[in-house]
């Protein structure tokens, strides 16, 4: 199998509220809603923020439903960035547009990259990570 692309799906209760969260935190002042759908197109990702009963009538084609993550994260959404400060306005971002971000980012131990974490409105996480110490 050759893979062409790569499209993660995710349901929001509030396709505006989403979309004015998803221009501040990743930066993307061209994001806008077609529809019921975001479709944000990042690096090695076409990422589609879907209205939630628009989303369960498609993941119903899998007999699955729509849930939000709620207090848990069923997954999470990691992408790279080029600065700690990158990381920092982020999280900062998250906060002022209807997100939040969990305790204060730090240095991973394990292998020394710079890690934030932040969730959407409803709840989706997203880890911001430096990978190395600029």
């Amino acid at each position: 199998m050759r893979v062409k692309t790569t499209v993660v799906c995710l349901p929001v209760t509030d396709l505006q509220r989403s979309l004015g969260f998803y221009r501040a935190f990743l930066e993307r002042d061209d994001a806008k809603a077609d529809g019921d759908t975001i479709v944000l197109e990042l690096p090695n990702l076409s990422l589609f923020l879907m209205q939630r009963d628009g989303f369960e009538a498609y993941s119903r084609k899998a007999g699955r439903t729509a849930l939000l993550p709620g207090a848990d994260a069923p997954a999470i959404v990691s992408c790279a960035v080029e600065t700690r400060e990158d990381v920092d306005r982020a999280l900062e971002r998250a906060q002022g547009h209807g997100g939040s971000h969990a305790g204060q980012p730090a240095l991973d131990p394990a292998w020394g990259g710079y890690i934030g974490y932040a969730t959407d409105p409803d709840g989706h996480l997203w880890e911001i990570v430096c990978p190395h110490q600029a």
